[in-house]
């Protein structure tokens, strides 16, 4: 069967359906093409919520940051499960903090016990001072050694029970959630109602806002569907390794190949791009260094174009680097959707109004065969009815102390 597999055999299909021969011609109607999918809710796209980094964690005031990938909830629901992500990173002996040099996958919180290589017993978070490379983390206890390794982040063992009650969340407005949540303090607990209960939330500012309110640490599973990188958008630059060692140097002039070992080669492809922290050795300076080949699971060797020749020693932060989106959950599954719109965004550049509805026809049938299914409730997890299979959706949730 003939599939797309990434967005540059995208180009291709296109161009050789078209005729077309200009790459980033072709590369732009993708883009406007995905301005208009940009709402799609697939199977695919939906989120596991029981996998750590989809478990939310409450702060101080009982709120939680909206996922950086989240499109549209789904459901939310609290049942207590630990969670623990793992990031490598650097200390120094004595210091109370660490800086991560990879990013976790659940964002972290005051009070997550920490765990790893230099780390003292017993060491919590007290500052959580962001979530990505570089980010500084300031601990409750001093480094008892270096740092420099994976470390672990748990959830600590007072925050998280599954002796119930268990509550499943509805969404309602945000200045619902504002004024319903300045009423709360008024009244005592759900009384004599199931163990699961239906709670509300709201989005307010960058964060979401729980009734019955939950207190810091609280964990709530978060169901709902992910936003989707762009075709050919930058992506993260990847971390192949703390530290490497350049070797074997062939070539009297540019361009040079070298041996790069002492790192991770998961997810390396020939012709990527890398860069390395010059230390007793380096990649070389003002060039360009891709890899050449991959020898085995921590070794590569890497060619070296332009500027001055590599030179045998350690190197340290060695990152996959200049890498772009070549596939995502819609091409993966739904490519009708890219290539009827790219179609239609091709045929209305070129002012070709017949095709081009021809293209806009089929790409809005293909849409709507999708909407149809999450308006039947297949794909979206249930019912939309205004009534919960545990309790009335208006019913007298307090009583009065």
């Amino acid at each position: 069967m003939f599939v797309i597999p990434d967005a540059n055999s995208l180009v291709t299909f296109i161009k050789d359906f078209t005729g077309s021969n200009n790459d980033n011609e072709i590369k732009n109607c993708i883009f406007m093409a995905e301005m208009s999918m940009r709402n799609i809710e697939l199977p695919a796209l939906r989120s596991d919520p029981y996998a750590p980094e989809n478990i939310g964690i409450a702060d101080k005031n009982g709120r939680i940051a909206i996922p950086a990938d989240m499109n549209k909830p789904i459901v939310f629901f609290k049942q207590g499960n630990a969670i623990t992500t793992t990031a490598n990173a650097t200390g120094t002996t004595g210091q109370f903090t660490i800086t991560l040099a990879s990013a976790p996958q659940q964002q972290l919180s005051t009070g997550m016990l920490v765990t790893g290589t230099g780390i003292a017993s017993g060491a919590t978070i007290t500052l959580a001072g962001g979530n990505t490379v570089g980010s500084v983390i300031t601990l409750s206890l001093a480094n008892t050694g270096t740092v420099n390794g994976l470390l672990s982040f748990s959830t600590a063992g007072s925050t998280s029970t599954q002796t119930g009650p268990w509550l499943v969340y509805d969404r309602i407005g945000d200045r619902d959630i504002i004024t319903q949540g300045m009423l709360a303090q008024l009244y005592m607990q759900p009384y004599n109602v199931p163990q699961v209960i239906r709670g509300k939330f709201s989005e307010v500012y960058n964060k979401y806002q729980f009734l019955p309110l939950i207190g810091e640490g609280a964990l709530i599973n978060m169901y709902y569907y992910k936003a989707w990188p762009l075709l050919f958008s930058p992506v993260n630059d990847v971390l192949l390794g703390l530290t490497g060692t350049v070797s074997d140097i062939t070539g009297s002039v540019s361009p040079w190949t070298a041996k790069l070992s002492g790192i991770t080669t998961t997810g390396l492809n020939v012709g990527d791009e890398i860069t390395a922290t010059a230390g007793t050795g380096s990649l070389g300076t003002g060039g360009t260094y891709t890899v050449a080949t991959i020898i085995d699971t921590t070794s590569i060797t890497f060619t070296a174009k332009g500027g001055t020749i590599p030179t045998s020693g350690n190197v340290t932060n060695v990152y996959l680097i200049n890498q772009t989106v070549q596939t995502n959950s819609v091409l993966a599954t739904w490519a009708e959707g890219y290539v009827y719109a790219t179609l239609r965004e091709y045929y209305i550049k070129r002012h070709n109004q017949d095709d081009a509805q021809i293209y806009s026809q089929k790409f809005e049938n293909a849409y709507n065969i999708v909407e149809d299914q999450n308006s039947l409730g297949k794909w979206s997890g249930g019912h939309t009815k205004l009534t919960s299979v545990w309790q009335p959706r208006i019913y007298r949730q307090f009583n009065v102390k």
